[in-house]
């Protein structure tokens, strides 16, 4: 796996972000149609990033996938009609919670909060693509969304926001409560407003385009 790259300033980021090659690389994704809710839990997420969860007695992958897609079919229409970032930000903890009470129960093992939003935001960006939203719907949600926490992208602001005393080496275990999430979501939504672009392009930029 490539090694996360650390943006050495905020100015660095902001260039980066509004680059054509980060625009035209997160148009690329968001053109993908997903032809079902099944379809967007499955490619959201890569199967190498179960691999953080071992000896379970079930297969992460099924487990996550079986709750991902009854929650997002049991909430969608409150989720393809959220307008605001308020509500956005209240479906993400709430499915998250939701996530981490069902690891809970299934697999007797502590999903932790950091993980669950992670995992959950990679099916979010995904379900912008989702091919029965309106266009309106799809730039909507591709505003709102936040970004999956791991790695590349917590590491990514190590320099930048040095009040998050992020270490090296970070990964997605690093953010532990719903607080340190959210703070971590307002300095990327604020860099991003900088640059004129939805915040989500963070990711694509900081995972999409490493890889």
């Amino acid at each position: 796996m490539p090694t996360p790259y650390e943006f050495s300033t905020e100015a660095e980021l902001v260039q980066r972000l509004g680059d054509t090659n980060t625009v035209n690389a997160a148009r690329t994704f968001f053109a993908q149609q997903s032809p079902n809710i099944a379809h967007v839990v499955k490619t959201g997420v890569a199967g190498n990033t179960f691999r953080a969860f071992r000896n379970l007695p079930v297969r992460p992958s099924v487990a996550f996938r079986t709750w991902a897609t009854n929650y997002i079919e049991k909430t969608f229409n409150s989720l393809s009609t959220i307008s605001d970032g308020p509500s956005y930000a209240q479906y993400v903890h709430d499915a998250t919670n939701s996530l981490c009470s069902e690891w809970l129960r299934v697999t007797h093992s502590d999903m932790g909060y950091g993980r669950g939003a992670k995992l959950f935001n990679l099916v979010l960006k995904k379900f912008a693509c989702l091919s029965s939203l309106s266009e309106n719907q799809r730039l909507t949600l591709i505003d709102l969304q936040h970004i999956p926490l791991d790695s590349y992208t917590i590491i990514g602001l190590r320099a930048i926001a040095p009040r998050l005393a992020i270490p090296k080496g970070a990964t997605m275990k690093f953010v532990e409560t719903p607080a340190q999430y959210a703070e971590f979501q307002a300095i990327i939504r604020e860099i991003a407003k900088k640059a004129g672009v939805p915040p989500i392009y963070y990711d694509v930029l900081a995972w999409d385009m490493g890889h």
